[in-house]
Formats: C-alpha cells, structure tokens, sequence
C-alpha cells in the first residue's frame, strides 16, 4: 500500500509541474500583452483565474469555499490569510472570487518572463531583507484605490508544521492607512498537498474559510498591533475548527 501511494505522488508531481510551468511561461506572456492596455482590464482576472486552476485541476486540489458571503460586491480589502504551501496564491488567485493583487517576495520578480509580468499587472514587490515601507505602501494604495484587493500572507513564509507563526505588521499597517477591511481567510489542506520544500504532490481536499471583515475606519496606527493579534486570533481558531471538522 505505502508502495502505490508513493507512485502516486510521483505520478500525480510530473504532470502538475509540468502543466503549472508551461501555463505559468503562457500566462507571463499573455498578462503582459493584456496589460498594455491597462492592468485593471477584467481580462487580467480572468487570466489569473486560469492561471490558478491550471496548478489546482493537475494536483488533484478538490477545492471548497466557505464564507462568500462575507465578501461586499465592489469592495477592496487586505486579504490576510494563512500560508501553508506553494499551492496557496493559486488557490486564492483561482477560488476566492475578488480581484486580486498580491504582496510577494522579491525573488519572484527577479525571475526571466514572470517576474516583468507580475510587475506589468500590478502585483506588490517586497525585498524581505531590506522592505522599501514607502514603495510598498505606494503600490498598495495603488492596488486598492483601483477597486481591487491585496492578498498578503503576514507570516511572510510558509509554515513547516501548519501552524499558524508569529505575523508581521505591514498588512495592517496598510488596511489602517488606507481605510479599508481586513478580511481574514483560512486555508486548510495545500500542506497536505505540496508540502513546503517538498517535491511530492498528491490530490486532496482544500478548504477555504471565508470570515467576516474587519473595519478599520475608527482605528489609528496607534492600533496596528491590536488589530495584528486579533487577525492572528481570529485565524487560529477558525483554522482549529476547520482542521478539525470532517470535509
């Protein structure tokens, strides 16, 4: 039995990779034609989407969504969320039904195609050893002045044991400077997937929790690390119930 299912990883990885790269070479290039006639086009979300279910569909991620209703038509947010694979941008960029951007390391930047292409449709870069605040905090006022929301993952690394870690201010910093929610999302089962600094991929089941927002609108910087640890809070729970319940 352990035999079958070790080939199963192993035939389940080549055909992900594979199809995730050659989707990723063919969006990079797409996404920058698109967003010559502008980032905001609907098209760039469309795209994105596929871009998405292009890794998810070959994994074998079988993915639920929970909490749509949490989500205001027209509204930007900060998303916050949990990270706990490789998988967990697509799985957002693909489910999660918002137009997003999403604050990501440099070293994706600095990758030949993508990097350009992220940069073209608006996407957030982050130099984690030495972040560049004003830049940051320029592009992410950019990103949800445009109707569109920022995706960022405040541990700033996945996570070895699924746990959720210590979070980084930044994020908050931003949904309080700009006015906007915060709107805390769990995920549950990447991990199980592609496990972070594996090579393994196997299919299961990945569980989005969609929670209430957060309003910022009374709150002041004064406030970041309150608002900081309620988020982490209110993740930690919600990723103990959802871990815990039967899919």
């Amino acid at each position: 039995m352990a035999r079958r299912s070790a080939s199963a990883w192993t035939l389940r990885t080549a055909p992900t990779m594979l199809t995730g790269l050659l989707s990723t070479l063919f969006v990079s290039v797409l996404l920058r034609e698109v967003a010559r006639g502008g980032s905001d086009s609907p098209l760039v979300e469309r795209i994105l989407r596929l871009w998405g279910w292009s890794w998810l569909i070959p994994a074998g991620a079988r993915v639920r969504v929970e909490g749509r209703e949490h989500i205001q038509p027209g509204q930007s947010y900060v998303v916050v969320s949990n990270h706990q694979s490789n998988l967990d941008a697509m799985v957002h960029l693909a489910a999660l039904g918002l137009p997003l951007r999403i604050m990501a390391k440099r070293e994706l930047f600095a990758l030949p195609i993508l990097g350009p292409a992220l940069r073209a449709i608006g996407m957030v870069e982050v130099d984690r050893a030495r972040p560049d605040v004003v830049a940051i905090d320029s592009a992410a006022r950019d990103v949800l002045a445009s109707g569109r929301s920022l995706l960022v993952y405040p541990e700033a690394t996945t996570s070895s044991d699924g746990t959720i870690h210590r979070f980084k201010s930044g994020a908050f910093a931003i949904a309080i400077g700009q006015g906007v929610p915060v709107l805390p999302v769990v995920l549950h089962g990447t991990r199980l997937i592609w496990a972070p600094g594996g090579n393994a991929i196997r299919g299961g089941q990945v569980r989005v929790a969609i929670t209430e927002p957060i309003t910022t609108g009374h709150l002041t910087p004064s406030d970041i690390a309150g608002l900081r640890d309620d988020v982490r809070a209110v993740l930690s729970s919600t990723l103990a119930v959802v871990s815990g319940a039967h899919i």
